[in-house]
């Protein structure tokens, strides 16, 4: 989650999706995910990459290991001294929504891509038997991005649900069609935005994304109410 409590994401991942996987007992550790991406980064698609947490040292050890070869190379990260919040995702997880829709992850990084273009703002329209659509304005002008229900894999939704999200915090996802064949989305007036991935070599991420909320200019005598 991060610090404005805005976007909140899990991934999550099964014993199956791991070429090896051993933990004996429940373990909770804090990590800077920049440091551990710049160590993963310098793998290369041929290593295989192992972690092990060591409790004693209280640090990550990363070992990579090039395949058919004896090269191997070792990197630990220091752990970080954090409290772990907890987080409502079972909750977040159990709302219904009154759209739900998959569709190609491509569709959705176009209307991203062409909204940044007017604002900093995503608006999204769900409409039963109509379809989808993505819109953003600003003083340049304004986008609108539809799509219909049969360009879309499969839809259940209800009346009509719409909502406008940061593209500060979607920008970040533009890369998931390379990630994912299938995005699974729910809109509901008023709720986050629930985006579900399944991600192609193993596991699922869940990504929540509170809706923006248009300030309110109270009168004097409005406030003297509370």
């Amino acid at each position: 989650m991060d610090p404005s409590r805005i976007c909140l994401l899990q991934l999550s991942m099964t014993k199956q999706d791991f070429d090896e996987y051993e933990c004996d007992d429940d373990t909770k550790i804090g990590l800077n995910l920049e440091d551990l991406d710049k160590i993963l980064k310098r793998s290369s698609a041929t290593d295989s990459v192992e972690l092990i947490f060591e409790l004693k040292s209280q640090k990550l050890k990363i070992k990579m290991k090039q395949h058919n070869t004896t090269k191997t190379r070792h990197f630990s990260l220091a752990l970080l001294d954090i409290e772990i919040e907890d987080i409502p995702m079972e909750n977040l997880l159990k709302i219904e929504y009154d759209a739900d829709w998959s569709m190609d992850p491509a569709f959705f990084v176009e209307a991203i891509k062409d909204a940044e273009i007017y604002s900093e703002i995503l608006n999204m329209k769900a409409e039963e038997d109509k379809g989808l659509i993505f819109s953003s304005d600003g003083q340049i002008g304004e986008m609108e991005y539809e799509l219909a229900l049969d360009e879309i894999f499969e839809a259940d939704i209800k009346g009509a649900s719409r909502g406008a999200y940061s593209l500060q915090f979607l920008k970040s996802i533009l890369k998931i069609d390379n990630i994912t064949e299938k995005l699974t989305v729910s809109l509901k007036d008023d709720h986050p935005l629930k985006l579900i991935f399944n991600i192609l070599e193993g596991g699922t991420l869940s990504y929540f994304l509170a809706p923006r909320v248009e300030e309110v200019e109270f009168e004097e005598e409005d406030l003297e109410e509370y």
